[in-house]
Parts: structure tokens; C-alpha cells; sequence
């Protein structure tokens, strides 16, 4: 209502879903204060006057912060525990892959193994191959003229090749988990694995450097943190 001789105020018009202003030189809610603007000296006066216990903890509080003051002591960028530190270095990622590519080759060989003891062409081809290679040892030639004998030491060699494969996919697995103890069998086991190369063949080799080459990758100082972070993350774990 106007009275007489006063004319009628124009009403502030808010829309929908606005808020209105709060106290004069107050920015409503969802804009942006103007350049330069301070909050009144009440609100100043409000802030200072503001209990510990209502003021906000520090950023150090917060979990999950790993940021540093300014002029304060530096903190890691990678904290011990963390995910990123838990995560397998590239040195840990590609010797447990050439343990993976040796098993794959011995998995062949448990393929031939198998053939051959399924096929009988191919078991006489590789007893003839044999006893041509080991004429010089007649010992080992009446051994290998036993069927019975070479039967025998075929099923234990596709027995010891499936156990091998086995044992290399589990270590690489096992390796990329952050597994300590598998670390130091697979050094074990290269070392153990020398001994083919007595009598080497193209497929021998190139397992056996495979299964060496990636075993010595896993010893280092990055390599050593993340195998110490994994034992660390799992004894908190039982706890």
C-alpha cells in the first residue's frame, strides 16, 4: 500500500530458485563477490572471536593430504603405503612377463612331451635321434633299447615339465603381487636352471636367459622398496 503523495517502491523481483541479499554490500548466494570486496567488519569481528574448537583443523588433519606448508619440511610425494608406492615398478613388471614368456616355452615343450608319448612315429623318431646322439655311450644305448625304460622316462619328464610350467606362471604371479619369497625362489631356480645348459638346444636357451634375465631385473633399490612396501601393507593387514 502507498499513501498519498508517495509513490509506490518498486519491489526487488526474485526468480525462482534465488536467494535474497543478506546484508547490504553481501554477495547472495551463488555469485561471485566483486573485485576487491572485504565481508562487513561484523563478520570480521565474528571470525577472530571464533572458538579453537570451531575453527577448522589444519590441512595436515585431513586424511589423505600430502601436501607441504609453506616454508615447512617437504613431504614425499610418494608416502610409504600408498597405492602408488605399492604399485609394481617397470623393473618388477617385465622380469615377471620373461618369467611368464619361459613358462610359455616350457609349455611347449610339455605339448612335444605329450605328443610323444601319444604317437608312436614320433616316440621311434626321437628314440633313433637319441641313440645316434648317445652311440658313443653304450650304456645309454641298452637303456634306451628298453621300451618299458623309455616309457617310464618320458611320463616322469611330461610329470617334471607340467610341474615346471606350473611353477613359472605361479612365481610370475606370485612375483607381481609383491612377494618376496618368490623373488628369492625364482633366483634359486635360475640359478638351479644353469644346469640345462650342459647339453643346450636353441629352445633351452632362450628359456633359460629368459628366466635369468627377468630374475636379476627384480633385485634393485626401486625393486627392494616395493617388495619391503608389500610385506609392510600386509603385516597392517593382519593387524
Amino acid at each position: 500500500m502507498t499513501t498519498s503523495g508517495e509513490e509506490p517502491q518498486e519491489q526487488p523481483t526474485t526468480r525462482p530458485g534465488s536467494y535474497g541479499e543478506i546484508a547490504p554490500g553481501v554477495p547472495r548466494y551463488g555469485q561471485y563477490a566483486p573485485e576487491g570486496w572485504e565481508p562487513p567488519q561484523d563478520v570480521k569481528d565474528a571470525q577472530k572471536a571464533a572458538t579453537p574448537s570451531q575453527a577448522l583443523p589444519p590441512a595436515q588433519a585431513y586424511p589423505g593430504f600430502s601436501g607441504a606448508q609453506p616454508g615447512g619440511p617437504q613431504q614425499s610425494a610418494l608416502p610409504y603405503g600408498s597405492e602408488e608406492h605399492l604399485a609394481p615398478p617397470r623393473r618388477v613388471l617385465l622380469g615377471s612377463r620373461m618369467i611368464l614368456a619361459a613358462g610359455a616355452l616350457q609349455a611347449i615343450s610339455v605339448i612335444a612331451l605329450l605328443a610323444v608319448l601319444l604317437m608312436p612315429s614320433v616316440k621311434a623318431s626321437v628314440v633313433d635321434a637319441l641313440q645316434t646322439t648317445l652311440g658313443s655311450t653304450p650304456e645309454l644305448v641298452e637303456v634306451y633299447s628298453d621300451p618299458t625304460l623309455i616309457n617310464v622316462a618320458l611320463f616322469f619328464a611330461f610329470v617334471l615339465s607340467i610341474a615346471m610350467t606350473a611353477s613359472y606362471f605361479w612365481l610370475a604371479r606370485k612375483i607381481r603381487r609383491g612377494a618376496n619369497w618368490a623373488r628369492v625362489t625364482a633366483l634359486v631356480l635360475a640359478i638351479l636352471s644353469l644346469m640345462f645348459l650342459v647339453q643346450p638346444n636353441p629352445l633351452t636357451i632362450v628359456q633359460v636367459g629368459l628366466g635369468a634375465v627377468g630374475t636379476f631385473l627384480l633385485f634393485g633399490p626401486l625393486t627392494k622398496e616395493f617388495f619391503a612396501a608389500r610385506k609392510a601393507n600386509r603385516g597392517m593387514g593382519k593387524n
